[in-house]
């Protein structure tokens, strides 16, 4: 009895399980996604070969297009031509279940909703794209709201709107001051203003924007732009310019300074000033008034000079400018229908600027006396450095130098009386220690080879015998200077240079040694007349040398 019952009780729940699993089927079929591809489009009026696409993951059997504009729906397949001329199917085939159209030119008509239906298994599914018709609004419009344009003062509040009427989309709208953007005090509606016209059939929108701004004397003149961006604009902006004209009095400045005037000359000091309208202008000088346009004693006044955007150059001639003038403060009175203003002008002579301008502060003269300090004492310790023989000044020839030339060096010696030798290129070296008071000297006189010297032959020269070292420095056929200064011949003893028993060689004697080496050859008795020659020639060049040492002490 109860195996009956539950068998009974089974059945109905077969049944509704078996109803829950086919309303299921049904809803998932009916509730596939049709996936559009864009979801919404936006295009401009006659733009051509628009694509509209639609796709399901399961292969159609059919392709319906309902779209605005046309009265039916129409099927679309890529394998036969669209019963509507303009409409092509757009898609890769309704096996793969892609469903879509190409418009060759959209129209304002078209603006909408597009459905795509496709049907699987013998059921239709639909995507739906937004179709919008982009059309230009109208030049956008300016106009004061708050406010009189025709006689705006400084500070005053003006309030402008601009609107850009019948488009779709709405346009953007932005403000501008001479191509700078203002963004302070800048309104925008909520939404903007849509309404329908029935007989074009077309959603249209109007923007609206506001601007409230405290007029600023820099405001004169400048360029108030509305600026509407919309898609549809050829350009895709349009812009509405008016021009502002602000009254205001003249402008104030600090004291002015006018430089690099010359006494005795015309002098013309000006200024530039900012006013609108122009002002009308009048110099106080010593309590007296000179107005525009007027010329009184040594001063005259020329109407003031445009220059442009409100400025205005306002100028001043002094006549033969005094020092009197120079300690003189001129007053400038300048007013218009709006107000007066007053400058302080104050002049300058040529020289007081060089004066002012070649002034030197204390960090200045510091450095140029520590430079003059420096100076000088690099000049001292040079002409002390040459004095003493130190440095780069050691080693030149002097009357205490000792020089170590030997047979072959080519050298250059000086004669002792400001005259230089030609260089030696053969000779003996000669040597002779000459007392001059407690100070042994040791002088090189460097010796030539033997020269025939038939122009000027004397008997104290032999031709075995080398030739006198002063006769040296001079070319064949020359006249030799002889020295102009004498010497006293006292202060050497002439047993001391002339004795065998000296430690200098002479390599004078047999002719046959003349040209030998110094190490061979032996010490012989000199003649009379040699000797006196050596003697006279060692004088010379003792006489030469202390003149020499003499005059680099007067120059130094």
């Amino acid at each position: 009895m109860q195996p009956k019952m539950q068998a009974v009780h089974f059945l109905p729940r077969c049944v509704l399980l078996l109803s829950v699993c086919a309303a299921f089927t049904a809803t998932t079929t009916h509730a596939q996604v049709v996936d559009t591809e864009p979801r919404s489009i936006t295009v401009v009026e006659n733009q051509e070969n628009v694509e509209l696409h639609c796709r399901i993951g399961r292969p159609a059997q059919l392709c319906l297009i309902r779209m605005p504009g046309l009265n039916d729906q129409i099927a679309l397949s890529p394998t036969e031509k669209s019963p509507v001329a303009g409409y092509h199917y757009h898609g890769e085939g309704l096996d793969k279940g892609s469903c879509g159209v190409r418009i060759d030119r959209v129209t304002a008509d078209n603006a909408g909703l597009m459905n795509c239906t496709l049907f699987v298994d013998g059921r239709g599914l639909t995507g739906s794209i937004e179709i919008v018709v982009a059309f230009p609004p109208q030049q956008p419009v300016i106009e004061v709201v708050q406010g009189n344009l025709a006689n705006v003062e400084v500070n005053s509040q003006l309030m402008f709107r601009c609107t850009a009427e019948r488009g779709n989309p709405a346009a953007n709208l932005s403000w501008f001051l001479d191509q700078e953007q203002i963004y302070e005090g800048v309104q925008f509606p909520e939404a903007p203003e849509e309404y329908y016209d029935e007989r074009s059939n077309k959603h249209m929108f109007t923007a609206t924007s506001t601007l409230k701004r405290a007029v600023r004397a820099e405001d004169n003149g400048k360029r108030l732009t509305c600026q509407a961006q919309h898609l549809a604009y050829p350009e895709g902006v349009s812009r509405t310019d008016l021009i502002l004209d602000v009254n205001f009095q003249p402008q104030a400045l600090p004291d002015q300074v006018v430089y690099g005037l010359q006494l005795g000359r015309t002098a013309t000091a000006s200024m530039v000033i900012k006013a609108n309208p122009s002002p009308h202008v009048m110099w106080n000088i010593d309590g007296t008034d000179y107005h525009q346009g007027t010329e009184q004693g040594r001063y005259a006044v020329p109407i003031p000079e445009a220059l442009g955007n409100n400025r205005y150059n306002v100028s001043l001639t002094i006549a033969g400018l005094t020092l009197e003038d120079l300690s003189k403060t001129y007053v400038l009175r300048a007013s218009n229908n709006f107000g007066v203003e007053e400058y302080r002008l104050t002049l300058r002579s040529q020289d007081e600027v060089f004066s002012e301008s070649s002034s030197f502060g204390t960090g200045e003269i510091v450095g140029l006396v520590l430079a003059v300090v420096i100076v000088l004492l690099a000049v001292a310790l040079i002409v002390g450095a040459r004095a003493t023989g130190r440095w780069c000044f050691r080693g030149k020839n002097s009357s205490t130098s000792t020089s170590a030339a030997k047979i072959g060096e080519t050298d250059t010696t000086d004669n002792g009386v400001g005259e230089t030798m030609l260089p030696t290129a053969t000779g003996i070296v000669v040597e002779a220690n000459v007392l001059n008071g407690e100070t042994t000297t040791t002088t090189t006189i460097p010796v030539m080879p033997p020269t025939p010297d038939n122009i000027n032959s004397s008997i104290l020269r032999p031709t075995n015998v080398r030739q006198n070292p002063l006769d040296a420095a001079y070319p064949l056929g020359a006249i030799r200077r002889e020295p102009q200064h004498s010497i006293n011949s006292g202060n050497f003893d002439n047993a001391s240079v002339l004795s065998s028993d000296s430690s200098s060689t002479i390599g004078y004697g047999d002719p046959n040694q003349v040209g030998l080496p110094v190490a061979t050859a032996q010490k012989r008795w000199i003649p009379h007349q040699q000797r006196e020659l050596l003697e006279k020639q060692a004088q010379l060049l003792l006489s030469g040398a202390a003149l020499k040492r003499k005059r680099e002490t007067e120059i130094f």
